[in-house]
């Protein structure tokens, strides 16, 4: 078996059947389908199992509710496949997406093979954000797609087909059971140490449904302690991997807080902006991060909040910030 479709599904009775649909309509069919109802308290439980009852290749894992991360450790363990493609439960597969990968893979028998994504459902346009560039890496190359994922902006687990022998499928994350902000990059870490190989695909594949109530679209204390985790490793596997990924992935770290920062400023007034700023700049500087921040090679509007964070100049962030909101919008 090819594939192996990891769907973790929590409260998901809204679009689950449509993401079902999406993988019963793909052209290719050497695939199973692992659904893993994360502790459900609606009817997710019973759109899973009345699908599977029509689909032999469906497997459907029910369990107490742990979380994202958890749920997808859970389908690995489960899967059979030779390569794992991660699908989550509000989202949908475009009807070509497994024979478009099949076919990178019987041609170059990669790793991974990445893909588009897109907010339309009709799978037109990309919304993949800074995409590495379509083509081969290995060898002595493959060092530029590490560089790339180091960036952190290629670190969806939905947007690559994985090679199952990739993953530390044996690991204990337990310890991560909670986290949220940057699951997706923990969990890619040790494939990308493991990989050799990776094919770019130029083509959308994947629907992404945007969804405002995401767990990561408000400002919580949560994800400042998640992403202090996230990147604790990220620089750990980094330093491994040699200089370059090293420095980029301290560009990386910084660009995480930031983002938090961009994330608070849009919908908090000063004084609650106030607060944010001040944990968020505590944390930076006890993970050395704000004198690691001194080295990297910055956008200006990042660089001026970065120089706000390590002057403790909070009125001027929250202006900065609000100015680059309002240009963009």
């Amino acid at each position: 078996m090819l594939f192996s479709i990891i769907i973790p599904a929590f409260n998901a009775e809204k679009y689950l059947c449509d993401s079902l649909e999406s993988v019963r309509a793909q052209t290719f069919t050497d695939y199973e389908i692992i659904i893993v109802n994360d502790g459900s308290t609606d009817k997710t439980r019973q759109i899973a199992d009345s699908f599977a009852e029509k689909n032999s290749q469906t497997h459907v894992i029910h369990q107490k509710n742990e979380g994202l991360l958890l749920a997808r450790r859970v389908g690995l363990q489960a899967a059979s496949g030779k390569y794992a493609v991660f699908l989550d439960a509000d989202d949908a597969l475009c009807s070509t997406a497994l024979r478009d990968i099949a076919d990178v893979i019987h041609k170059y028998n990669v790793d991974i093979v990445s893909f588009r994504y897109s907010r339309q459902d009709n799978f037109l346009t990309s919304d993949s954000p800074s995409p590495l560039a379509v083509g081969l890496y290995d060898g002595n190359r493959f060092e530029e797609a590490r560089l790339h994922f180091c960036k952190g902006r290629f670190n969806e687990m939905w947007g690559k087909a994985i090679k199952l022998s990739c993953f530390d499928r044996d690991a204990d994350y337990s310890n991560y059971a909670r986290l949220m902000h940057g699951e997706d990059l923990l969990q890619l870490l040790p494939v990308f140490d493991s990989a050799h190989s990776l094919y770019s695909l130029d083509k959308v594949l994947y629907f992404y449904r945007p969804n405002d109530s995401a767990s990561t679209a408000r400002y919580k204390s949560s994800q400042l302690s998640d992403i202090r985790k996230v990147n604790a490793r990220l620089l750990s596997f980094a330093m491994q991997w040699g200089n370059a990924c090293y420095q980029t992935a301290c560009h990386g770290e910084v660009m995480q807080y930031i983002n938090l920062l961009k994330i608070a400023v849009s919908y908090l007034s000063y004084a609650s902006f106030g607060d944010v700023f001040r944990s968020i700049r505590k944390v930076m500087d006890d993970e050395g991060c704000l004198a690691r921040a001194q080295q990297c090679q910055l956008r200006i509007d990042n660089s001026i909040i970065v120089f706000c964070l390590m002057h403790n100049f909070c009125y001027l962030a929250f202006l900065v910030l609000k100015i680059i909101n309002c240009i963009k919008g």
